[in-house]
């Protein structure tokens, strides 16, 4: 593990600043970060979707400049989270998967997204809702937040050495009595899950420990349901958070405060459930399956494809949720529909910075933590470094920016966010970030930028990949050991200008042989090699 020193966090100079692109001044704006779990790129209007609603995330890229090459180092929740809160890559922050966490993973000194923003003077920083894996496990990435608002449907609240905020149930909103704990529609279901989960935190306070063995029966039965939620979504998790982030957003308003706001939605990650009204949007007989199904795939070793399992849907613990044809439709129907939701409370969000006249005067960032299968390889959710689950979405929105209303096939990653944040506000970068600012891109978003992203997966070992323009190359190995310190068990290699759903490994190939030499090296030498 590298030992990190802590470095101070100092004001740019006014020499520094002037070497900034042909932007407007960023320094005194607001910032708003929204990110989402598991939404795919695929499953966004504005991204080339014909068929998902999703209007409030177009109109933001009407108005901002969307990245079409944006990288995810992990498609994982921990690892990809740990990568945009520090600035640094899995290899630095040892996370590399859901159980590491970040209180003892990450070395102590190193950057954390909230401490070096709140070197603005005045600023008020808060988060509401999920930006860490779990806040249990980063306490000390909770610090430099002066408000901290999160609660899980079925957890207990978390306190840090703070105040934490549970977020209130909206005025109006049905409020279930308090020995009522529902989860579906179907009552035999609902039972079965609280069930479930009543002996779970029984044996939690016998003294077992709290670990997947404990959590897997509820949680893999609660991952396989699809559909109506049976709630109206001013109850569901993400709704509340929307409408508590619409109030904050009304209070600075009034009282003139200047901040960093973080957002962490839910949707569209498992289980697949939205209110009724955007379920009733998509008729699972009209969903196409994917295009890319395992009975396609050339070569691709097993490693790479889970050896077969899934982790999240179709998980396999309970048969009779098996993916048929037919239950398949109606996870992509279910898929949609909680994006469709999760857009209209990002509408909510982004309407209140109208309403209370901040819109010209904050910029917004949305991302997603990584992207989702949706059958493609026979994969669903994430845990794998095919195209659907690395690419995600990333809007940015500066006011008055040039690039505005345009998008960017530059290549960037998740490990760029808060080095950009830094420049938005003129706060010296620190020197241990592996991350490269993109504020250029947003004067001129077709400049020479990135070769390449890197990405990484801890399954049976450790799979590493690298994406270039055209090409994707990755090495799987059995440890956590780096590119060029043993030989690779398993490797692949991609056209996706001629095969972009990745189906054919062609590392056997003798006319790519030239080109795979390229990505090994590149995978050695690592992302230093691929800066602009």
């Amino acid at each position: 593990m590298r030992d990190y020193l802590f470095i101070p966090i100092l004001l740019v100079t006014a020499s520094t600043l002037a070497a900034r692109p042909d932007l407007p001044d960023t320094r005194e704006m607001n910032i708003l970060m929204i990110v989402v779990e598991d939404w795919s790129a695929d499953a966004i209007g504005t991204y080339g979707n014909t068929v998902v609603q999703t209007p409030n995330i177009d109109r933001l890229a009407a108005n901002g400049l969307r990245f079409d090459r944006a990288y995810c180092q992990a498609p994982v929740c921990n690892p990809s989270r740990s990568s945009f809160v520090t600035g640094l890559r899995p290899d630095s922050s040892r996370v590399f998967g859901n159980g590491d966490d970040m209180d003892d993973f990450v070395p102590e000194g190193a950057p954390n997204m909230a401490e070096i923003l709140r070197q603005r003077e005045g600023v008020h920083t808060a988060t509401v809702g999920k930006i860490v894996h779990k806040w249990t496990d980063a306490e000390r990435f909770a610090r430099g937040y002066d408000y901290l608002e999160y609660t899980h449907s079925y957890d207990r609240p978390h306190h840090f050495d703070g105040e934490i905020h549970l977020t209130p149930t909206p005025e109006g909103a049905p409020v279930h009595p308090e020995d009522e704990v529902r989860f579906l529609p179907d009552p035999a279901v609902s039972s079965r899950l609280v069930q479930l989960l009543e002996d779970r935190n029984t044996r939690l306070a016998a003294g077992a420990p709290d670990n997947w063995e404990l959590r897997k029966p509820f949680q893999q039965l609660h991952a396989e349901q699809l559909g109506d939620s049976g709630l109206p979504e001013e109850w569901m998790e993400d709704g509340r958070i929307s409408r508590s982030v619409a109030g904050l957003i009304e209070g600075y308003a009034r009282n003139e405060t200047p901040f960093f706001l973080s957002v962490g939605l839910y949707a569209p990650h498992t289980p697949l459930l939205a209110p009724k009204k955007y379920t009733d949007l998509y008729d699972p007989d009209k969903m196409a399956l994917t295009p890319a199904p395992a009975s396609l795939d050339e070569g691709i070793p097993a490693v790479a494809k889970r050896n077969g399992r899934n982790y999240d849907i179709f998980n396999g613990l309970y048969p009779e949720y098996g993916p048929t044809p037919e239950r398949e439709r109606l996870a992509i129907a279910a898929y949609y529909a909680c994006s469709t939701y999760v857009d209209h409370q990002i509408g909510i969000i982004l309407n209140a910075l109208e309403t209370n006249g901040l819109a010209d005067r904050t910029i917004v960032v949305f991302f997603a933590d990584h992207g989702f299968q949706l059958g493609e390889h026979g994969l669903w959710s994430k845990y794998a470094l095919f195209e659907q689950s690395t690419r995600v979405p990333l809007i940015v929105r500066v006011p008055g920016a040039p690039a505005n209303g345009q998008s960017s096939d530059a290549i960037v990653e998740l490990v760029d966010v808060v080095p950009t944040l830094c420049d938005f506000w003129g706060i010296r970068k620190s020197p241990l970030f592996e991350g490269t600012s993109f504020l250029p891109l947003l004067d001129v978003p077709d400049r020479p930028w990135k070769k390449a992203a890197f990405s990484m997966i801890g399954i049976g070992g450790l799979g590493r990949s690298v994406r270039t323009r055209d090409f994707r190359y990755s090495e799987w190995r059995s440890d956590t050991r780096l590119p060029g310190e043993t030989p690779p068990a398993q490797r692949e290699f991609y056209d996706l200008s001629i095969d972009p759903w990745e189906q054919i490994n062609r590392i056997d190939d003798p006319l790519y042989q030239e080109q795979i030499r390229q990505h090994q090296r590149l995978l050695v030498e690592g992302y230093s090699a691929a800066l602009p």
